[in-house]
């Protein structure tokens, strides 16, 4: 019996061993991200293979664009809880809620070709080849991307469901 609690002892220390070496192993490249100057960038600088000057400038146009969006994004935020305090007043579609409905597009909008002129910007500071990648997959994650509301109506890629909404 003791032999066998020996060799069931011994087995989970092994066992245990081999996790941790490959818990260790496979989190390496996780832990040397987090360890860089600006981890919510050190993706970018892997993935389009950035020279350290490179990156050095899209790190100074990220930190340069952050504040002008945070604004963006308050006056949003704003915006959506306006229209919250409105909507819970009246449930009705005013002037006032249609003029503030307006009023959050163009915001969006501005919002919109702001970030997509940063992506521009950030698209110059790289190598031709990954810069032209870049801005195809960041649009695609931004801009292009289906909004909730359009994605809800639409059907194999086209609008038919929209056209039936509408007609």
């Amino acid at each position: 019996m003791k032999k066998g609690g020996l060799i069931l002892l011994l087995g989970l220390l092994l066992g245990t061993a081999a996790f941790s070496g490959f818990y260790y192993l496979g989190t390496a490249p996780c832990r040397d991200i987090m360890r860089e100057s600006q981890p919510e960038l050190a993706w970018l600088k892997k993935e389009f293979n950035l020279s350290d000057a490179d990156f050095a400038r899209v790190v100074a146009m990220h930190e340069a664009y952050l504040p002008r969006c945070g604004e963006r994004c308050q006056v949003i935020g704003e915006q959506n809880a306006k229209l919250r305090e409105l909507l819970a007043k009246d449930p009705t579609v005013t002037p006032e809620v249609e003029n503030l409905l307006a009023e959050r597009a163009k915001t969006r909008a501005l919002c919109e070709a702001e970030m997509l002129k940063h992506f521009q910007e950030v698209t110059r500071a790289m190598p031709a080849e990954q810069g032209r990648r870049y801005l195809v997959w960041v649009q695609e994650q931004t801009v292009l991307r289906a909004q909730a509301m359009e994605s809800r109506h639409k059907t194999d890629g086209d609008h038919q469901m929209m056209k039936e909404h509408h007609h």
